[in-house]
């Protein structure tokens, strides 16, 4: 289905190679959500293999000003494919595994019928005549490409930013065609100040003299309004922190006539803007940009309603400096997907170059993406420090598991668990494979959301009690605290909150009265150094250290029973973790595991 040679010319691993664009055309009318087309054609690349079963199939979405060349070089070109270190044989997407498609989308200007195709009516392109966009006709476009190709499913729709809407959109429109997505640094709706640069953007074209309405030709193109909207959508890519580092004031040396564009952000933006003209059409950028700016799946209604029917496995992953679409934008795609009880994670990678991080070569990102797609490998399974089978082998991975042996037993078949603090999602890959446990975990370290993703465990990173807080009554039969509880700001309201949303809960705790902290602290008026207790009070983060008997008490209070709660079992271990005690616990156990149930 495509052309293409084993290796580039530079006999690079992992290169696709030499390829070629395609061309699909639909001749049949085609109806879209303003308007009719008599037929329209798609621009594409594929990579890799379809399978027999034809279901190995990952469609790549592009961005605003992105095109179908995703990955390989085109014959006699220098430009490689602008995710091509993402794709590739032995990449993050592998295309020894998978049969990778990108698509020009429909309405865009690299070859898809768009603004500048020629109307078969009028023998003219259609201009600001061709009907207004949405992400839904895009969409729509892309799956009779796949029929065209004979993939019976997708086993991944991927995209960053308007190809993150359109992953979602692919999983509401064809919930039953999509296995798993991957959607980033994207959002559900444009904020107010998204729309605003848009229109600022759209008012530099419209204002440019050459415009014309839309009916300029390509000889007299209204280049420095489009220049313009190009640059100012590109400072949204970018961050603050980004741009002060790559450029900060610093200044160009330029000739008398250039002195006006004496920093180097100017000159870049410049440049940017005059690249921008050669490769794209201002008609297309009024269109596209009202497609994204009337996308909305939140509506009267709400982003639940739009996510009802979703069956994929979602990923959402944000950047932490992309201000143009936030971590909560994004974030509030997976919390709407979760409340729905759907399987869909949130995590979040610290980069420092904004909206933009997602087109990036970082190792961190396109690690993530591998473990989405096809799990742990040996080497991630030797990153994550432990050995094949997963079961603890020292007496440190005794003490890490012991409470998650007993809660594990408690928790019934078929049950809806909450891991509080789930560190690599051991307890909710155990509960999934031996008892059919729904699960979701909460973690704010990424490496750990990460490995719980290689798990193929639905993981929220991010705060415990944002989770808690964003997630409705009775939602889960167990929210589960591991050791995390002394970790928390007001950790009683955390308890109590998480009885609003499970049926039961079980802590799990280092008991601070176990006696040999009381022996060494009357001996030397000092903590206790070992494997529980690891840092000095100057390297440690802040805990709130308790007894079993300051934990009872708190049970017992009448501020504690605003959700009626009783405590039902509990189990002591002493202090090497393994055998129990019933005798003066408080004294003699060094872990305390308590099951408590919402009356």
């Amino acid at each position: 289905m495509k052309k293409t040679e084993d290796k580039m010319n530079t006999d690079d691993a992992g290169e696709v190679g030499i390829v070629y664009p395609q061309v699909f055309k639909y001749k049949n009318e085609f109806r879209m959500t303003h308007g009719v087309l008599d037929n329209f054609q798609l621009y594409y690349e594929t990579y890799g293999t379809l399978n027999e079963s034809r279901t190995n199939a990952i469609l790549i979405c592009h961005a605003l000003t992105g095109d179908h060349h995703v990955a390989g070089i085109h014959e006699g070109a220098v430009r490689k494919g602008w995710w091509n270190h993402a794709i590739g044989p032995g990449k993050a997407i592998n295309t020894d595994e998978f049969f990778v498609i990108c698509s020009n989308c429909l309405g865009a200007c690299q070859g898809s019928t768009g603004p500048t195709s020629i109307n078969p009516k009028t023998q003219e392109p259609y201009g600001m005549s061709f009907p207004d966009l949405t992400i839904k006709d895009m969409v729509v476009a892309q799956r009779l490409l796949l029929d065209h190709l004979e993939v019976l499913s997708l086993y991944s729709v991927i995209g960053g930013s308007m190809g993150g809407m359109q992953a979602l959109q692919w999983i509401i429109e064809f919930p039953e065609f999509v296995e798993k997505a991957m959607i980033i640094a994207a959002t559900p709706q444009h904020s107010a100040q998204t729309i605003a640069f848009n229109e600022v953007g759209r008012t530099s074209i419209k204002g440019d003299p050459r415009w014309n309405n839309g009916n300029y030709s390509q000889d007299a193109r209204p280049e420095m309004g489009l220049a313009v909207a190009r640059m100012m959508a590109h400072i949204t890519y970018l961050s603050d922190e980004g741009m002060e580092e790559k450029f900060g004031r610093n200044k160009m040396n330029l000739s008398a006539e250039e002195a006006e564009k004496q920093f180097a952000v100017e000159s870049y933006l410049h440049h940017q803007g005059l690249r921008f003209v050669d490769r794209f059409d201002a008609n297309t950028y009024l269109k596209l940009t009202k497609a994204l700016d009337h996308f909305d799946l939140v509506g009267e209604d709400g982003l639940e309603k739009s996510l009802e029917n979703v069956q994929a496995k979602v990923m959402v992953v944000g950047f932490t400096t992309d201000w143009l679409y936030t971590p909560a934008q994004n974030k509030l795609i997976s919390e709407s997907l979760q409340k729905l009880n759907k399987h869909a994670s949130y995590l979040e990678i610290d980069h420092p170059h904004g909206h933009d991080s997602f087109l990036i070569n970082s190792e961190n990102f396109l690690r993530l993406i591998r473990l989405f797609l096809q799990g742990a490998d040996e080497d991630e399974i030797a990153r994550q420090e432990i050995n094949k089978s997963r079961h603890a082998i020292t007496r440190a991975d005794v003490k890490k598991e012991a409470d998650l042996k007993i809660i594990g037993d408690w928790v019934k078949k078929d049950e809806k668990v909450l891991d509080l603090g789930c560190g690599r999602g051991i307890l909710l890959e155990n509960l999934r494979e031996t008892k059919n446990v729904n699960g979701l975990g909460v973690d704010f370290d990424c490496d750990k959301a990460s490995a719980c993703i290689s798990r193929g465990v639905a993981v929220y990173q991010g705060d415990i009690r944002k989770a808690l807080s964003m997630l409705p009554d009775n939602s889960f039969d167990w929210v589960v605290f591991s050791r995390m509880v002394e970790e928390l700001p007001e950790p009683g309201q955390v308890i109590l909150n998480a009885l609003r949303v499970g049926k039961r809960v079980a802590v799990s705790f280092v008991n601070h009265g176990y006696w040999k902290n009381r022996l060494h602290f009357s001996q030397y008026g000092s903590k206790i150094n070992n494997d529980v207790y690891r840092d000095n009070w100057q390297k440690s983060e802040p805990r709130n250290h308790f007894s079993i008997r300051e934990f009872e008490q708190f049970c017992s209070a009448p501020e504690s029973q605003k959700i009626p709660f009783k405590i039902g079992r509990k189990v002591f271990h002493r202090g090497n973790w393994k055998t129990t005690c019933k005798l003066l616990p408080n004294l003699r156990a060094g872990l305390a595991i308590y099951e408590l149930v919402r009356l």
